[in-house]
């Protein structure tokens, strides 16, 4: 009886440090692939630009995504640069395209708030 306490006390704090570890892992992948697709894009479209590439890690239910996101009007953009992000996309990660308005920001909580004008 001793050892099964022992065993679920333990699992009770180790459990969370390696699930920590494990997500820690994701996120550095994550990062590095984000870095490299950074790379491929500003290679390909010759210096930095208005596309935004944000990279969410993969999990054990659900795929990694590659997001692209341009304000309105520049998809020419990821047109330009879609070769050099599917070519660097590796396996286990999907690439999606999601266009931002140039008026609207998104708060971390996903509600949308408009930019508020100046006065001339």
């Amino acid at each position: 009886m001793a050892i099964l306490a022992m065993l679920l006390t333990g699992a009770l704090f180790l459990g969370p440090i390696f699930w920590r570890i494990w997500l820690d892992r994701q996120d550095a992948e994550a990062d590095a692939i984000g870095a490299d697709v950074r790379a491929a894009v500003n290679r390909r479209l010759q210096g930095e630009s208005l596309l935004a590439v944000r990279v969410t890690p993969r999990s054990l239910w659900r795929p990694g995504r590659i997001v692209l996101s341009v304000p309105s009007g520049y998809e020419w953009l990821v047109e330009a640069a879609w070769p050099a992000v599917t070519g660097g996309a590796p396996p286990g990660y999907e690439v999606v395209f999601g266009a931002r308005d140039a008026r609207t920001t998104r708060s971390p909580h996903g509600a949308e708030a408009r930019d508020l004008r100046r006065a001339a």
